[in-house]
């Protein structure tokens, strides 16, 4: 094939705008997020503007370097084992984020071909409209369900394949098929942090895509797209998001056919489907009767919600609050817990979470308590609040704030915001149908 030399692509992302829009488009919930050096979210977003100028320099004349990752391991659900992630610094997240999204217009037409069944990296949709789909799907009468989980899927693709095959020559020219390698083959500068079981999980780490990468759920799209059309042209009710994905079905009958359809067809791509026969991993389930989690969100045939491990995910990091090795001062402390609470009702906010809103706001009047009797507030026993029975431990003491003590903190009580969000929902979306009447 002719090389290509056109420096266009390039030229588009190296471009301040381009770069801004992608810092703008980078997850930033979480300010502390860093990469290997330690520069925060929060501490890189000062000077920006000239942060974003040094960056595109780079990048024109072709000097950018990406830096070693920082390897980290996430506990997956049994707890007995960890999904590893490279975390990037937050300069190369920009870079990378400014060739996803040029590189999602390119494949715009392969991508929309599995729109309504991809959910992961798709303009407009997330988990939400996954899980919505669910419950659909459900009350159209599927009320079986295949929880597919394949095996290492990040770790088994065929980076380079990928690439020459499916990437490179759908491109207009080559000029940021190097940042695109480089990018993809960033080594972790952390492995003697690591003990040696823990080291394990980054073997052969360099062979598949990182996770922790914005280029990775995108290639992940592209990889699987052949087996999106396939599972569409059966008819199966697929819901995909990124290598995790489901297919509802009426009948405990169709989902193993789906199965073993799913075997065959990730099998031409060279990736392997947990056993079905086992029934650990990959399982058919009845809703109705037992629910199933999916995305951190489960599902009952009834009402969606977070999933108790999700909650408890929440509660862990509030509860952490209060044993960091910086000691927070109180406004900062404050801050903190109301983001935390704040952005966990936001990605919740379509599924019921009142459930969740006691057990909450007792856990916050709990760490609130601890943090003012450890910098000295005087705090009146009789004035205080009692945690539940069923919250408290043998060993600490049942005090907690009250509400009237909780209502001058500024963190609103999780039914109140649940309440306040919905409503503006709904008034945005009334808005929305006035404008299209008008």
């Amino acid at each position: 094939m002719k090389a290509k030399t056109n420096k266009t692509l390039l030229k588009k992302i190296s471009k301040p705008k381009a770069l801004k829009n992608a810092w703008d488009r980078l997850t930033k919930f979480n300010k502390d997020s860093h990469g290997l050096s330690g520069e925060t979210i929060e501490r890189f977003s000062q000077n920006l503007d000239d942060k974003i100028l040094s960056i595109s320099k780079k990048l024109k004349n072709n000097s950018y370097l990406f830096s070693q990752t920082r390897g980290v391991l996430i506990s997956k659900k049994n707890k007995n084992s960890f999904r590893p992630l490279q975390i990037p610094e937050i300069s190369d997240r920009i870079v990378i984020k400014a060739i996803a999204i040029e590189l999602e217009a390119i494949f715009k037409y392969i991508l929309m071909q599995s729109n309504g069944y991809s959910f992961a990296y798709q303009k407009d949709t997330g988990v939400k409209d996954a899980m919505l789909k669910v419950e659909e799907y459900y009350n159209l009468g599927n009320k079986y369900v295949l929880e597919a989980d394949l095996v290492n899927f990040f770790g088994t693709v065929n980076k380079n394949e990928l690439l020459e095959k499916k990437i490179y020559p759908n491109l207009p020219d080559n000029s940021i098929n190097s940042l695109i390698n480089d990018a993809l083959n960033q080594k972790i500068g952390n492995l003697s942090d690591f003990k040696p079981e823990e080291k394990v999980y980054f073997n052969g780490i360099e062979n598949g895509i990182p996770q922790g990468n914005a280029l990775s759920p995108l290639f992940s799209n592209i990889y699987f797209s052949d087996f999106d059309q396939k599972i569409i042209a059966d008819n199966y009710n697929l819901i995909r998001y990124a290598d995790d994905f489901v297919i509802l079905s009426n009948t405990k009958r169709e989902c193993k056919e789906a199965y073993q359809k799913c075997k065959t067809y990730l099998e031409n791509l060279n990736l392997e489907i947990h056993s079905l026969e086992k029934n650990d991993k990959t399982k058919i389930t009845d809703i109705s009767k037992d629910g199933f989690t999916f995305l951190s969100v489960t599902f009952d045939g009834k009402s969606l919600y977070p999933s108790i491990d999700n909650f408890k995910k929440l509660e862990d990091k509030i509860w952490e609050l209060n044993k960091g090795k910086i000691e927070l001062n109180l406004f900062n402390f404050l801050e903190k817990i109301k983001n935390k609470q704040d952005g966990w009702v936001s990605a919740f906010i379509y599924t019921d979470l009142n459930r969740y809103s006691a057990r909450l706001d007792n856990i916050i009047n709990r760490v609130l308590y601890i943090k003012l009797e450890r910098i000295d507030w005087k705090l009146m026993k009789s004035r205080l609040d009692k945690l539940p029975k069923d919250y408290r431990s043998r060993t600490m003491s049942p005090y907690c704030l009250n509400q009237r003590q909780r209502s001058n903190s500024g963190i609103p009580l999780t039914s109140f915001l649940i309440s306040e969000k919905i409503q503006k929902i709904k008034a945005k979306e009334e808005l929305n149908k006035e404008k299209k009447i008008a």
